[in-house]
């Protein structure tokens, strides 16, 4: 089974958890989904960017705990590897500035596509953004990972809404990360536990991997409900 590896996999403000991000290594490339403030002392941990030749980084969207550390991140790959980060962001000018306010130059330590979609063949993979809904201030996207031997991965990224037809998706044997919560207010700019579970039927939860978790009893509860949760490896 394709599958993603966890840096994180808890909400902003998570004690624990640390920020969700997930990556996949292989064949000398490295694909990094988000790279949120807790994420570059997680890659360094690791040692994630030794033996690494090309780095991907798919951006959910803007907000701190997604790109507080990319920064950071970009410097170290170019400066101690002379890596230069291809960013895949659909807001390609947005993040662009975001870097050069921090001493980074396009062209130099990271290049920018906003590509709809995309392959990487050192992974053997394509993959596709797609807009979601999260909060009024900025843009936010969930991204399709499609593999050359099936098993395709969908990663919601942070978002109120599940924007796709889910059951044929889980009908195939694919995986969903989904976002997901138990704030069930009304003003919630994720998903609640309650809300994945009147999208997804309880006999294909088991292929629904929550993250960017809330509250020290979510998994205790997600578990319940038959989901599972993104592992921290």
């Amino acid at each position: 089974m394709n599958k993603l590896y966890f840096l994180g996999i808890g909400s902003g403000y998570h004690k624990s958890e640390k920020n969700t991000s997930a990556y996949i290594k292989n064949n000398d490339t490295l694909l990094l989904i988000d790279c949120g403030e807790t994420v570059f002392k997680k890659v360094l941990e690791k040692d994630l960017v030794n033996d690494v030749k090309d780095i991907y980084l798919l951006i959910t969207h803007m907000h701190s705990d997604h790109i507080g550390s990319l920064g950071g991140f970009v410097g170290f790959c170019y400066w101690k590897y002379k890596i230069k980060t291809m960013i895949c962001f659909k807001d390609k000018e947005k993040i662009k500035n975001y870097l050069e306010l921090l001493g980074l130059k396009e062209g130099e330590s990271f290049d920018i596509c906003d590509d709809t979609i995309r392959r990487i063949d050192s992974l053997k993979l394509e993959f596709s953004a797609s807009k979601t809904k999260h909060v009024d201030t900025m843009n936010s996207y969930s991204y399709n990972i499609s593999f050359d031997d099936g098993n395709d991965i969908f990663y919601s990224g942070d978002t109120f809404e599940t924007n796709f037809n889910v059951i044929p998706y889980l009908e195939l044997g694919n995986i969903i990360y989904h976002d997901a919560c138990l704030n069930d207010s009304e003003e919630n700019v994720h998903t609640s536990l309650r809300v994945l579970s009147e999208v997804i039927p309880r006999r294909y939860r088991n292929q629904v991997y929550c993250m960017h978790i809330d509250g020290e009893n979510f998994i205790e509860e997600a578990r319940k409900l038959g989901f599972n949760i993104a592992e921290l490896i």
